[in-house]
């Protein structure tokens, strides 16, 4: 980058997945040519994450560089009791986080105007005709807009008395073939767990190889070691393999909340990712919507059309539909698997999947709510509380 200029059209705060979409959507058009700023404190050349969404074709962000890996079956099982659901016409796509780091930074080169700093960003603030941020290394940057997705830079509600979806994976290689490869697991239920909610996901690439991870519906500082113990006692016992090999490791803390997390109302100033609400509270996914607000947001730039409120607008009734499973997972655990249970045994995966992204009609969302048995939904209505 070019040390002597401090003064930029955008500034991204964060180069995560919300920072890298916005940027990939903001040269597509109108602002390729602006002068752009993007800070973060890693080289973002690793394989970090893991993300998914469910789609009828690929979007037009995911990378191309090698096989696009999908999946036509979904399933949940819960003790003895299993459902398997196909998709239909839609393919559950899966992203590793580096092939999408490469393949936007390969973008990126393209653009000249667009500076990537590596630093740790210490303040980020308003002034009177746009926003600066301060780094730890190379000082003051301002621009007119700074899109910011780093937690701690804002005013945000993020508590450690929040519910939040902690996760562990371990990618392994088995030496005798255990998986489906055509299915993915959403949720292999825990039998026997007394006051929290938790879960194996498995992401199957080979009938030897898949991601395996724990997940744990918590408000208390988690045992990460305890929960790898986890995942060996699960290959071992379930999966019927004493010998693996690990190949990747994730971890990841999701908060589960319906209230905005980030509550600042800035002109200049815009959130994105899980600060801006992207994070569906109920079950953690995040990067279709991610997708979504971004596209949303360059959009209000071509128009110059600023709502006071920048984050992603999820719709009231579907704040409500969280809320009441939050509650019953802060009051009830022990029934949240049965509820997941009885959405996919009665209701094609499909119609599930759409009202998951927050796209389903009024007329659908009762058609898919109807069928549910009701009493721990009466239970939760009149014990209810704002999580």
């Amino acid at each position: 980058m070019n040390p002597r200029q401090t003064t930029y059209d955008f500034i991204i705060s964060g180069f995560g997945c919300a920072g890298m979409s916005l940027v990939y959507y903001l040269v597509q058009g109108k602002f390729k040519n602006h002068k752009i700023l993007i800070v973060d404190s890693a080289a973002k050349k690793a394989n970090d994450r893991t993300w998914c969404y469910w789609a009828e074709k690929p979007l037009s962000i995911h990378p191309t560089g090698h096989a696009i890996i999908s999946w036509q079956n979904i399933s949940l099982s819960n003790g003895h009791s299993r459902v398997v659901k196909s998709l239909e016409n839609l393919r559950y796509f899966h992203i590793k986080s580096s092939d999408f780091y490469r393949e936007i930074l390969a973008l990126l080169k393209n653009f000249p105007n667009i500076h990537l700093l590596q630093d740790s960003i210490l303040e980020c603030a308003e002034t009177e005709v746009g926003a600066y941020v301060k780094t730890e290394k190379n000082g003051i940057f301002h621009a007119e807009k700074v899109f910011n997705s780093i937690p701690n830079l804002s005013t945000n509600r993020f508590t450690d008395s929040m519910l939040k979806q902690v996760f562990v994976g371990w990618k392994i290689k088995t030496q005798a073939p255990c998986f489906d490869a055509n299915t993915v697991v959403l949720m292999d239920f825990l039998q026997g767990t007394q006051e929290q909610t938790d879960f194996f996901y498995i992401l199957p690439y080979s009938d030897c190889e898949a991601l395996v991870e724990y997940t744990l519906f918590s408000d208390q500082k988690p045992d990460l070691i305890g929960m790898e113990r986890n995942i060996d006692q699960f290959i071992k016992n379930n999966l019927g393999q004493e010998a693996y090999e690990i190949t990747f490791r994730e971890q990841g803390s999701i908060p589960m909340s319906t209230r905005e997390l980030s509550p600042d109302r800035y002109t200049h100033i815009i959130p994105l990712g899980t600060l801006a609400g992207c994070s569906k509270p109920s079950t953690g996914f995040t990067f279709y919507t991610i997708q979504k607000h971004c596209q949303w947001i360059v959009t209000c730039l071509e128009q110059k059309n600023f709502p006071r409120q920048m984050t992603w607008k999820r719709k009231a009734k579907y704040l409500f539909y969280d809320n009441i499973l939050l509650n019953i997972a802060r009051k009830w655990p022990k029934k949240l698997p049965a509820i997941f249970m009885n959405l996919f045994q009665t209701n094609s995966g499909p119609e599930v999947l759409k009202f998951l992204n927050e796209e389903s009609s009024f007329f659908e969302d009762i058609k898919i709510l109807s069928r549910l048995k009701f009493p721990v939904f009466i239970q939760s209505l009149l014990r209810y509380e704002k999580h």
